[in-house]
């Protein structure tokens, strides 16, 4: 007040005053950094996310990741201090919610009720017009869209001992649902990269995982099965590789283990960790200007909240939106975005055997068990049947036809027959594919030599395996 000409000063008022503006000052700050745990949409900066909302989850991957149920929810830029839409009304379950490439539409598996079997179906961006796609006797998850009005996604049938998953690709109308996958790997979808590629985590070596094996590795192939390739191949620790996606600049970024996250940038042999130590990553994805939107928990966190992190994962993170009820996962930008290239198929429809070509089998990471020269290699299908042997050239080179769609493994042998290397990965032969390779798991940094096989300048034909008596014979596996 002022009185006698003087300005009096009560102090414990203006105390008061002080405080209370800087409590303003520090929720505007708070709300200003893109925090929010009140189920609020934050930024007006942001594009419209999808994402799910679960109140518990489970292991990272499996159809059993929400027990008690999950919801696909839209955040909108504007809707502010209102809770997210609810697009999935009358499903006790959904998840893993991809845009197509008009920004209009959602592709999700979802489970109508607790028990029954997971499927695939689409959406507008706006909840309504819900239709199935897929009619699985097994669990479909992990949807993706593909050129051409298909899509592809994870096939997931409960065997007696073990889920065994692979695969599919399926028209959006639901006709021509067909696997792309063969022979064990636990193969789960990840992402379609923008030159048309499909990738996917599976066992390293693709085989069944056995008790105490933790390790996956992140593999590409094309939308029809043929051409499977690691997308790196890391030799060095174990690791389980997974959540993958790809950012602008066509790096893939991925999880590894406990939620640790990772890049691996075009280009390059090895894999980077970025991301803060101690949070826990799941899903991350693309945000437009080089920023990565993903799920985080971190070591203080109970759950998973939306964050986003700049400069292609490695700047700095800010927390879109979390909610104190739900977890928070599986974000995806609503927008319009390219049209991957579309692979045009080289298959031959109908035709039952593929060809394998190796320019030098001698050309491995693995250790062999002897010295001696390989002049053989005995081919197996999955059950341990031997589809028969062929000769091996001069130069480690070798050339065979074998039936289509079986997974298949190889082993090398000396002139005695003696085992000197045995691979223990399976893989496959699409119809009428040609499959060529460097080696038998060969260092995939390096070039191979500039130089014609001995086993094509022969102009011998391929040598067919897979027919006759030797289709009876059996091996017991590591043995000769």
């Amino acid at each position: 007040m002022i009185a006698g000409g003087y300005l009096h000063i009560d102090r414990n008022k203006t105390l008061r005053l002080l405080m209370a503006a800087l409590v303003i000052f520090a929720v505007n700050l708070r709300a200003d950094s893109g925090a929010n745990r009140h189920g609020a949409a934050v930024s007006p900066k942001l594009p419209p996310i999808v994402f799910v909302e679960a109140v518990k989850v489970a292991e990272a991957t499996g159809v059993d990741r929400f027990p008690e149920g999950s919801r696909i929810v839209l955040l909108a830029p504007d809707a502010k201090s209102k809770p997210p839409r609810v697009l999935t009304e009358g499903f006790f379950g959904a998840a893993d919610p991809q845009i197509d490439f008009t920004g209009t539409r959602v592709v999700f598996a979802g489970q109508k009720s607790r028990g029954d079997r997971w499927q695939i179906w689409e959406m507008n961006v706006d909840g309504s017009g819900a239709r199935q796609i897929t009619k699985c006797e097994a669990d479909c998850v992990r949807p993706a869209y593909l050129p051409g009005d298909e899509i592809a996604f994870t096939s997931v049938a409960a065997e007696s001992a073990h889920r065994r998953s692979s695969l599919q690709a399926i028209g959006l109308d639901g006709s021509n649902a067909h696997a792309i996958t063969f022979g064990p790997g636990d193969w789960w979808l990840e992402t379609v990269l923008r030159d048309g590629r499909i990738v996917a985590s599976a066992n390293a070596p693709l085989a069944e995982a056995t008790p105490g094996s933790a390790n996956r590795l992140l593999y590409t192939l094309r939308p029809d099965g043929s051409g499977l390739e690691s997308l790196r191949c890391e030799h060095n620790g174990k690791a389980l590789r997974g959540e993958a996606g790809e950012l602008e600049d066509g790096s893939v970024i991925f999880t590894e283990n406990d939620g640790a996250l990772a890049i691996v940038k075009r280009g390059a042999v090895d894999e980077q960790r970025i991301g803060a130590p101690g949070n826990s990553y799941r899903s991350p994805n693309a945000l437009e200007g080089g920023a990565v939107i993903l799920a985080r928990k971190a070591a203080t966190e109970l759950r998973y909240e939306l964050s986003m992190i700049s400069r292609n994962g490695s700047g700095e993170t800010r927390t879109i939106y979390s909610d104190a009820k739900f977890e928070s996962l599986q974000p995806v930008v609503v927008a319009a975005r390219a049209v991957p290239k579309k692979f045009w198929s080289t298959l031959i429809s109908g035709s039952p055997t593929g060809y394998f070509i190796s320019l030098d089998s001698s050309n491995s990471m693995e250790k062999a068990r002897s010295p001696a020269p390989i002049r053989r290699v005995r081919v197996v299908e999955e059950g341990n049947i031997v589809l028969g042997e062929a000769p091996v050239e001069a130069d480690g080179s070798f050339y065979v036809q074998i039936p289509a769609n079986r997974a298949v493994r190889f082993v090398l042998l000396d002139e005695q027959g003696k085992i000197v290397r045995e691979e223990q990965s399976w893989i496959w032969t699409r119809p009428g594919e040609q499959r060529g390779c460097t080696g038998c798991h060969g260092d995939k940094a390096l070039a191979p030599e500039n130089r014609w096989p001995m086993v094509l300048r022969k102009q011998d034909p391929p040598t067919r395996l897979g027919s006759g008596a030797s289709e009876t014979q059996t091996v017991e596996s590591h043995g000769h």
